[in-house]
């Protein structure tokens, strides 16, 4: 019978963790990629709509599109709960960052002064990408990181390279990339 140092049982516990943390970020991946795949189509619809409609119009049309959105990611991720056997909480908490998200742009759109629409529109693209960059840190899940990143700069570089354009841009960039990410991400 051979004995184990503590110097063994302690690579050997943290190896067990990177492995633990390293799956669950893969079935989170997993799990994730529909809920991304629905808001890619929810974000370039709505983004089309700003290209093409008066600006009195896109409050109702987010609106809508938001309410398809919330209601498709609560479906989606009672189906998550569902597949890791009853995760506790799992909807109440999704559904809670997605209010907390919401209630924080409102409430930038609402301080802040509307003297012009450009940075309005870019929002959103800066909102997302700065959340999944931080969520990909944090939860060292690193595709999250990535997709935040991109999501992040192409917003800011439609901003500053074609500002007329900046709705089809974030419509092309940012629906057609969250789309595209929730496949790279369902694939994982």
């Amino acid at each position: 019978m051979t004995s184990v140092s503590k110097h063994e049982a302690e690579a050997a516990l943290s190896q067990i963790d990177s492995v633990t943390r390293r799956g669950m970020a893969l079935k989170s991946y997993r799990y994730a990629g529909p809920i991304l795949m629905l808001w890619g189509v929810i974000w370039g619809l709505g983004y089309l709509g700003m290209a093409r409609l008066v600006p009195e119009y896109w409050g109702w049309m987010w609106g809508g599109l938001d309410v398809f959105g919330v209601g498709g990611t609560l479906l989606l991720s009672s189906r998550i709960k569902s597949a890791v056997g009853g995760a506790s909480g799992q909807t109440w908490r999704i559904s809670m960052g997605m209010a907390a998200c919401v209630a924080f742009i409102l409430a930038i759109v609402a301080v802040f002064p509307k003297t012009e629409l450009l940075p309005y529109i870019a929002l959103p693209g800066l909102f997302v990408g700065f959340i999944y960059t931080v969520m990909g840190v944090v939860m060292a899940a690193w595709r999250y990181a990535l997709i935040g990143a991109a999501v992040f700069v192409a917003t800011l570089f439609g901003y500053y390279a074609w500002p007329a354009h900046l709705a089809e841009w974030l419509a092309l960039v940012g629906g057609g990339g969250l789309f595209l990410s929730g496949l790279w991400l369902r694939s994982a």
